[in-house]
């Protein structure tokens, strides 16, 4: 795909490094946050990483989720049309983390030794590929904000005049529908096994 921005493409891989090592500081801050602040789960707290057992039908919980992930889908695609975006997009990343990290002690709080195979059916099966698809769209948010700081000098839309919104809007509507597919399917696991 057509590349935006002035991020190379070989500090791409050094980058996705950064960005699952920003996960992973928000997974352990969210794993301690849920055992020492919060040990009741709450799904404000988890986003809806942990599996939910009652108060609501397969439909309503896929939106939940869904509706989490486009949030912070959005608000990575617009960071990325604003120079100083870049803060905020690895903000939203730790949070993502921080959520995966919760609902993992949740279910340790919950159910003790038993809770590795429910990490393995619930947890793992969405955290893995949801923090694969917030990393991508950081990545294509840091570089967009990267064009748009470059505006900031004279020669900076001359040499990078070739980058196209288009694509980095069909990047954004991509993630967002593997996104739905991702909370559909944890929705179907969630009520066959929690339901």
């Amino acid at each position: 795909m057509k590349s935006i921005g002035y991020i190379s493409s070989q500090k791409r891989n050094s980058l996705m490094v950064v960005l699952y090592f920003v996960a992973a500081a928000g997974i352990t801050v969210g794993a301690v946050y849920q055992v020492i602040k919060s040990p009741e789960p709450s799904a404000w707290i988890h986003q809806y990483f942990a599996p939910v057992y009652t108060g609501t039908d397969m439909f309503d919980y896929m939106c939940r989720w869904f509706g989490v992930s486009a949030f912070f889908l959005t608000a990575a695609f617009f960071s990325g049309f604003f120079a100083l975006g870049q803060p905020l997009v690895f903000m939203l990343m730790l949070c993502r983390g921080f959520g995966v990290g919760a609902a993992g002690a949740a279910m340790y709080t919950l159910h003790g030794g038993h809770a590795a195979a429910g990490m393995l059916i619930f947890v793992l099966p969405k955290a893995v590929p949801a923090i694969m698809i917030y990393s991508l769209a950081v990545r294509e948010a840091l570089r967009a904000s990267s064009y748009t700081l470059s505006g900031w000098t004279p020669e900076g839309f001359r040499e990078y005049e070739r980058s196209d919104i288009k694509f980095y809007c069909i990047k954004f509507l991509v993630l967002i529908i593997l996104s739905l597919i991702i909370s559909a399917a944890d929705a179907v696991v969630n009520f066959i096994f929690a339901g």
